[in-house]
């Protein structure tokens, strides 16, 4: 899940710096406690308390560094910022390795200070949703999983849940590959007829001529071929769930009798003599805009209202970048236990160009692309050269002659040294930054430079 409201605590023995940060951070709206001492604050923390805690250095009785130490012990998970006077950044450094996720120096710069607490925040949403589904992994069946720690992901949770007991019709939307069958079937796991038949039809898969048969069933005789009675989807789902697929798809005449199926709760067969009555609960699912199907006469009005009683949305993956990393995790995880090696991950350059790639087929593209690449790695790591050139594209192999090739041309059109090295320099550090998510410190150890000078680089180069 992602907190509605993180609980922050401040550690400094001076009461203006804990009144002016208190301050700004319950205008951006966290739970905010405050210790003018290490020692008042170890009494306060427990496992669960804090999400955040910021922590000076320079304290008496117990420092900084001692402090996270303890802290460390008493919460694992909590997310540690700690304060410094300015110019201590190889201290803070220092008690990064210790287990600190970020720091800033005193006198903070206000707007530095909420995107660092803001990224910190994120990060804690981060491990716990990792760790979450790590212990969910041991228990649930790989099909009722539904990933994802964007805001997008956490309402169709609440969704499946607050639905799930209840016998309401669902409608699933969502493009292509975004896990609209995974959607219908979690509910039905959590329903009330979890123990019933759950019969899925997917309706754009089967012609227009079949699928009449295909849903009500028919009798002996009812036309050429039919040999013996048929039962149709919604009698086998009797007492159950029917997930009809792309229901979008569905024909004018067709829909005409699954709206009576539903009003009614009857159905009858090809060539039968009566209505059958039957107990089912509809969940359907279409990629296409049904609002616009019914302005084009290709969708009945009357059924839209019967079908989208509960409506849930899947954005798709291009418009939840956060959910990437931990997909490519699991996907590597499956991908692993099929071809029966250890993979160990993906290298933060193949993590980028996947977080980049816009994902036309969403999810399933991912998985796709993920379980292809395993394949072809020849270590325990997937790196960029693994991924299909779709998407590596903007990311130059590392043994290729490309950037030369780039360099010379440039210098060809003109272009001072200052100016390709600028270009080149601007490029490692966006890359960089989007590798660590926006963390700064991580990103300029990672280029081996003082975060103050990462700082004026990024102004130079007007890096948003």
């Amino acid at each position: 899940m992602l907190f509605k409201t993180h609980n922050i605590l401040l550690v400094d023995d001076e009461k203006s710096i804990l009144f002016s940060l208190k301050a700004a951070l319950q205008k951006e709206g966290y739970s905010v406690k405050s210790a003018e001492n290490p020692q008042d604050a170890l009494r306060m923390i427990e496992p669960g308390a804090f999400q955040v805690i910021i922590s000076d250095y320079n304290m008496p009785a117990m420092n900084g560094m001692e402090f996270l130490r303890r802290v460390k012990q008493i919460d694992p998970e909590t997310v540690f910022i700690l304060m410094t006077a300015y110019g201590s950044e190889k201290l803070a450094i220092e008690a990064m390795k210790e287990g600190a996720y970020d720091y800033f120096s005193k006198p903070f710069d206000i707007d530095e200070m909420r995107v660092i607490v803001a990224k910190s925040c994120e990060q804690f949403s981060l491990a716990w949703e990792k760790k979450s589904l790590e212990e969910r992994f041991l228990t649930e069946p790989e099909q009722d999983r539904i990933i994802g720690v964007s805001p997008q992901m956490q309402i169709v949770k609440e969704r499946i849940e607050q639905v799930a007991k209840s016998e309401m019709t669902v409608l699933v939307q969502g493009e292509s590959g975004t896990g609209k069958e995974l959607v219908a079937e979690a509910i039905q796991r959590r329903s009330n007829r979890a123990s019933g038949p759950f019969i899925k039809i997917n309706c754009a898969a089967i012609p227009e001529n079949l699928i009449e048969s295909e849903l009500f069933g028919y009798e002996k005789g009812a036309f050429t071929g039919a040999g013996a009675r048929k039962r149709g989807k919604f009698e086998l789902a009797n007492g159950g769930t029917i997930f009809l697929d792309e229901i979008g798809d569905m024909a004018l005449n067709t829909q005409a009798k699954v709206l009576r199926a539903i009003q009614e709760r009857e159905v009858e067969r090809i060539g039968g003599s009566g209505p059958i009555k039957v107990d089912v609960r509809i969940i359907t699912a279409t990629h296409k805009d049904l609002r616009k199907l019914i302005s084009q006469k290709q969708f009945r009005e009357d059924l839209f209202y019967r079908v989208n009683v509960v409506n849930i949305a899947i954005a798709p993956l291009r418009e939840r970048v956060e959910d990437i990393p931990i997909l490519v995790e699991h996907f590597i995880q499956v991908a692993s236990r099929k071809l029966g090696r250890p993979l160990e991950g993906i290298s933060p350059r193949a993590l980028t160009a996947l977080k980049n790639f816009k994902w036309p087929g969403n999810v399933r593209q991912l998985q796709n692309i993920l379980e292809g690449a395993a394949v072809f790695t020849k270590g325990n790591l997937i790196d960029l050269l693994n991924l299909p050139e779709e998407v590596r594209i903007g990311f130059a192999p590392a043994d290729t002659t490309a950037g030369f090739d780039w360099i010379a041309a440039e210098i060809e059109k003109g272009k001072s040294l200052d100016e390709v090295v600028g270009t080149i320099e601007r490029e490692m550090i966006v890359r960089t930054l989007t590798a660590t998510e926006g963390n700064q410190s991580q990103a300029a150890s990672r280029l081996g430079i003082k975060r103050g000078t990462l700082q004026y680089k990024i102004k130079t180069y007007n890096i948003a």
